[in-house]
């Protein structure tokens, strides 16, 4: 399975702008608008009440009265009860006032809850509500600051797409060291909790990662073992350059500018993202320089290898059906 065949392959096969396996598409109101879920329901109740507390604050009356008090109580249940209603019109004002809901959240008293709605209620109610009235109140709003927060949400790991990728070949996560010659078609995790193994796995084949030297106590993010031969896995997952990329880079060229005696283990770099792109076709002076530097790595290296996501798929179908 010649290395510099995959290069190429990655080169001539970018990364996707958009890749789907790390979407983090999360839909909290219904397809439309003929049906309604709780956080609907409850969010139109809280515009109701937003209403109603405006009637009764242009009538004069305040958090004394009886009606104010319900309202304010009812809006302190929807706040603390609705799973979603951070992404409401209301809570995203807070933000307006350097208040946020998760502050809201961590009041720990009922009266100190009361105090804190009624204060924004007025605010709202003198600054945005007719605004949002007269424009039309959408329930829209609540997916749309769903999706806005999106990049906060935890996404897939780059692992987890790896051994999607790799699953053609059948690999069980290897727990115990003492079969690291016997069995064939595993996979091990340095470092996510298996970096006994992998020390392990260095000592009894006596393997000199020489790339440690340079990156003390690395620890590769997957070694997998195929047909009686080992792959030393380090996943790099970059959207852009710049300084600390540069250093990814030198550190990805180096990683598999080193062989090991047999022709068994290979050292495999997979970058994933759009900065591979960058890195596989700019010809400005510093993405050439790294460029180069992979490429002379890999022809030093020829049991080695350099990955997009294409090329790596496209590697492990080889593997699939190929003998090495």
């Amino acid at each position: 399975m010649n290395n510099y065949h995959y290069f190429e392959y990655s080169k001539n096969h970018p990364e996707e702008l958009l890749d789907s396996f790390y979407a983090k598409d999360k839909v909290i109101i219904p397809k439309t608008n003929l049906e309604s879920n709780t956080l609907t329901q409850r969010n139109s109740e809280l515009i109701e009440l937003i209403t109603a507390f405006k009637v009764l604050r242009n009538l004069g009356k305040t958090i004394n009265d009886d009606d104010i008090k319900e309202i304010v109580k009812r809006i302190i249940f929807i706040m603390d009860d609705t799973e979603g209603i951070n992404m409401s019109a209301f809570s995203q004002f807070f933000m307006v006032y350097n208040f946020t809901y998760s502050m809201y959240k961590g009041i720990k008293t009922f009266e100190e809850k009361v105090t804190v709605i009624y204060a924004l209620l007025n605010k709202f109610c003198e600054e945005r509500h007719d605004m949002y009235l007269s424009h039309g109140y959408s329930n829209t709003i609540l997916q749309v600051m769903c999706d806005n927060y999106s990049h906060k949400r935890n996404s897939k790991s780059g692992i987890e797409k790896v051994l999607g990728i790799l699953k053609p070949l059948n690999l069980n996560r290897l727990s115990n060291p003492g079969d690291l010659d016997d069995r064939d078609d595993y996979y091990f995790l340095p470092d996510k909790g298996d970096s006994s193994v992998f020390e392990y796995f260095l000592k009894y084949y006596d393997l000199k990662m020489e790339s440690r030297a340079i990156e003390q106590n690395k620890l590769p993010d997957i070694v997998f073992k195929h047909d009686a031969h080992f792959y030393i896995c380090e996943l790099k997952t970059m959207k852009e350059g710049g300084g600390g990329q540069n250093k990814q880079i030198v550190e990805m060229a180096n990683f598999i500018n080193f062989s090991e005696g047999s022709s068994r283990f290979h050292y495999v770099t997979f970058l994933d993202c759009h900065y591979s792109n960058i890195l596989l076709h700019d010809m400005s002076p510093k993405v050439l320089s790294q460029r180069q530097d992979i490429e002379e790595a890999l022809q030093n290296n020829p049991n080695n290898y350099f990955l997009n996501t294409a090329g790596l798929i496209k590697f492990v179908h080889d593997m699939s059906y190929v003998t090495v």
